[in-house]
């Protein structure tokens, strides 16, 4: 086995660490396309990569840079997403993820899965609490069956699932009522500089590949079926944010997320009718970068745009 980081992938490469993802995540096959990989070379994306014999790819994980600007200091960190190896590979992650501890000093790692958790403590990742995903249902039906499995007591699933064609029923006059008639329209992401972190002038990279959507203030994309805030939750008001689900709605989209970091964001996302749900972060943080970063990031409202969860 030989282990890689590559600083500058070709679209051929991320074609290459993509399908070893598939065995894992197979719904990311919708999401990628060559225009998504020309993104990723704007933005700057590494891959982190295990080879066997012939060369091939047996485990990847994709790397994405940021830096926020403060007192005349840079901080730079990543964000490590799709983590994946190939079944013919067991125990593979755990050797990249160690050497890509060496390579990265400071990576920033959100919404992190149980398997990932427990690979993260084993390598002494320091857990970052106080982060919360606020959860708005737009398809409650394909959302449990998607996400079910993470709702540890079987009776709420059950409830969950035998309502669910209700709530998408009533959900439809609702959102009417509420967006005074009005739906959320497509955006190209550019002419909007963002200045609160590293997401500052990522939207127009975004929206070479994403479908991109402006309701008022709100921002937002689809990211394979997700609709993900480019803003604060209360960027916008509540007709703005059902003119979106709307939108959302159109597209088969399953819900929608904000970023929240502060139990008075949490109760003001409710009222704009999303649910705050724990979100697990943890950071590989050796110099101490992320330790200093995420509180003026919270400072400067920094949003699902700011991390990998857009991309």
């Amino acid at each position: 086995m030989q282990l890689d980081r590559i600083r500058q992938p070709s679209v051929a490469d991320f074609e290459a660490a993509s399908a070893v993802c598939y065995s894992r995540f197979p719904y990311q096959r919708k999401l990628d396309n060559r225009q998504r990989f020309l993104g990723f070379q704007r933005l700057g994306v590494e891959l982190a990569v295990m080879r066997g014999q012939d060369g091939a790819f047996q485990c990847v994980c994709f790397l994405l840079p940021a830096k926020l600007e403060m007192g005349g200091e840079t901080l730079n960190w990543y964000y490590m997403f799709q983590v994946a190896s190939l079944p013919t590979a067991p125990g593979a992650g755990g050797l990249l993820v160690r050497q890509v501890l060496h390579w990265y000093p400071s990576i920033f790692g959100m919404g992190i899965t149980p398997d990932a958790e427990r690979l993260y403590k084993v390598f002494r990742w320091k857990p970052f609490g106080g982060f919360w995903r606020g959860v708005h249902p737009v398809d409650l039906t394909h959302m449990i069956e998607d996400y079910g499995s993470r709702i540890e007591k079987p009776w709420k699933r059950a409830a969950l699932r035998m309502g669910s064609g209700l709530y998408n029923a009533a959900s439809l006059p609702v959102e009417w009522l509420l967006s005074g008639g009005r739906i959320a329209n497509r955006w190209d992401g550019k002419n909007w500089d963002r200045q609160a972190g590293s997401g500052a002038g990522k939207s127009a990279v975004l929206g070479t590949y994403l479908p991109l959507f402006e309701s008022g203030d709100l921002r937002a994309a689809d990211v394979g079926g997700v609709g993900r805030l480019f803003t604060p939750v209360n960027a916008g008001s509540l007709a703005d944010h059902a003119a979106l689900w709307r939108a959302m709605r159109r597209r088969g989209v399953k819900f929608c997320e904000t970023l929240l970091y502060s139990k008075e964001a949490c109760r003001e996302a409710r009222r704009y009718g999303y649910l705050p749900v724990t979100l697990q972060v943890y950071c590989w943080d050796k110099n101490g970068v992320l330790e200093r970063a995420i509180p003026e990031l919270q400072q400067r409202n920094f949003t699902f745009l700011d991390s990998d969860k857009t991309v």
